[in-house]
């Protein structure tokens, strides 16, 4: 997992530095296929964990004390792998800035001997950031090349020990150990490269029936249970024979003693299997020093091609950078005179505008006088002919008011003359009215029945009855009936 992310870091950087190389897609389908493979290791991985966490270190697994010690160094290769991981961001983050501040600087290329100077040096920081991060990770790799080389010959090893083992006949745990055959020669051959201890503890795994002393899996739970909960005192015998019906009290006694010298006997292989680590490692630490003595020599010689490479690019970088340099300033200038053109024409063309904005402004000022001057003389005017017309006005009404003192004293005149005729008139009226009333005397008597009478209106229309012609009418005067009526009831 490491190599392949350091692989793909040196993929990434090589990439950055040179970015206008023309095998660009084959570098992205390099880095695609490289990221593929990571996904499928890290799936990989996932899955020996799952494994791993399920069959080893299981709570409820019966071999959980002889793997803890495993379970130990996996956790602390754990927190190495974490804090390595940590340390590679760091550095890479580290690159990273540097070139950022790089390419930042190349935005604002100057001309001068500092300038060039300080680009050099912070090529320089670079090339040494990557080219010590590069080494580092060699030297990683290579340790880790050798402790897999190692670990390997190892696994090797104990295969070949287990198949052995395989080999071997399976022991028959009904058998009394008295009347149990002795070990193959195989299997004898296969405990004699492993520490006295161990082939012990081998030897009586092999003789007693497992690590259950040939009982089954619930009886041996029961019996850790009991055993357990009174700390090995004999007096849990006493309560464990009636948790198990199907073992007598001899029995239990006999897998007490068994299980005494299994305890012993399990201490005893772990005391040597952690010496035989520590002589095994000190013998790994031996062969790579041996290692590192001999690959020294080539080691020199291939650093020497290395930095005889590394000078070589570097120069080339600096001739390519020169080149670019050059190139820049080139551009920099014909971007100033282009710059320089286009501000001379737009301070013409202001130029221009502006007088064209003056000349506009004197028209303008000078149209609003005149309109001034026009629109004071129209008020003049207009106010000299509003004075004629109310002289012109007055002059009429003077002439006009004699016609008209006549005229209306003519219409009072002839009001009053016709006031006076009314009331002759009136006074007439009423003497004649007078004198009539003095020639007819009137006199009616007072005749209340002839309320009751009928009127010399209705007697004359009583004489008249008769002469009407009055009958039966044969012939009534109707409206028209429509033609769309006729013949309907």
């Amino acid at each position: 997992m490491a190599a392949s992310t350091g692989a793909e870091v040196r993929n990434g950087l090589d990439s950055d530095r040179s970015p206008h190389s023309s095998r660009g897609k084959g570098d992205h389908s390099k880095k695609m296929e490289l990221i593929k493979e990571i996904l499928q290791l890290n799936t990989k991985i996932k899955n020996m964990e799952r494994e791993k966490s399920t069959h080893l270190y299981s709570k409820r697994s019966d071999f959980r004390k002889d793997f803890s010690h495993i379970e130990d160094a996996d956790m602390k290769f754990t927190n190495e792998h974490a804090s390595e991981k940590v340390k590679l961001k760091q550095q890479l983050n580290k690159i990273r800035s540097m070139v950022k501040k790089f390419h930042h600087e190349l935005q604002d290329v100057k001309p001068t001997p500092e300038f060039v100077e300080k680009l050099k040096i912070i090529m320089e920081d670079i090339e040494k950031t990557i080219s010590a991060f590069k080494e580092e990770q060699r030297i990683h790799y290579e340790e880790l090349m050798r402790e897999e080389k190692a670990t390997t010959q190892e696994i090797q090893a104990l295969e070949k020990r287990f198949e052995a083992w395989s080999q071997a006949g399976p022991v028959n745990l009904d058998t009394p150990r008295s009347a149990r055959p002795k070990p193959l020669a195989s299997a004898r051959d296969v405990t004699k490269d492993l520490p006295p201890e161990v082939a012990a503890f081998e030897r009586f795994l092999q003789q007693t029936g497992g690590h259950r002393g040939g009982w089954d899996e619930y009886d041996h739970q029961t019996f850790m249970k009991f055993r357990n909960k009174h700390k090995g005192k004999p007096l849990f015998i006493r309560e464990l024979y009636p948790a198990l019906p199907t073992k007598t009290e001899h029995q239990i006694r006999e897998h007490e003693n068994w299980y005494q010298e299994y305890s012993s006997l399990n201490e005893k292989k772990k005391d040597a299997i952690q010496s035989w680590r520590v002589k095994k490692e000190h013998e790994k630490k031996e062969v790579l020093a041996q290692a590192e003595e001999e690959s020294e020599s080539e080691e020199d010689e291939r650093m020497l091609k290395l930095q005889e490479k590394i000078e070589k690019e570097k120069e080339d970088r600096f001739k390519k950078l020169n080149a670019w340099k050059v190139q820049k300033e080139l551009e920099r200038v014909q971007e100033e005179e282009r710059k320089l053109r286009e501000d001379l024409a737009k301070k013409a063309e202001e130029e221009r505008e502006k007088e064209r904005q003056e000349k506009l402004r004197a028209m303008v000022q000078e149209y609003k006088q005149q309109k001034n001057e026009v629109d004071d003389f129209l008020k003049l005017e207009e106010m000299a002919q509003r004075e004629a017309e109310a002289e012109a006005k007055r002059k009429q009404l003077a002439k006009e008011l004699p016609r008209l003192k006549q005229r209306n004293q003519k219409i009072f005149e002839e009001k009053l003359a016709r006031e006076k005729a009314k009331e002759e008139a009136d006074k007439k009226k009423k003497e004649r009215l007078e004198r009539i009333k003095s020639q007819v005397k009137v006199d009616v008597k007072r005749d209340p029945s002839r309320l009751l009478k009928p009127t010399a209106g209705w007697m004359e229309r009583e004489k008249n009855k008769g002469s009407d012609g009055g009958g039966q009418v044969l012939s009534m005067q109707h409206r028209a009936v429509p033609s769309w009526r006729q013949g309907l009831h």
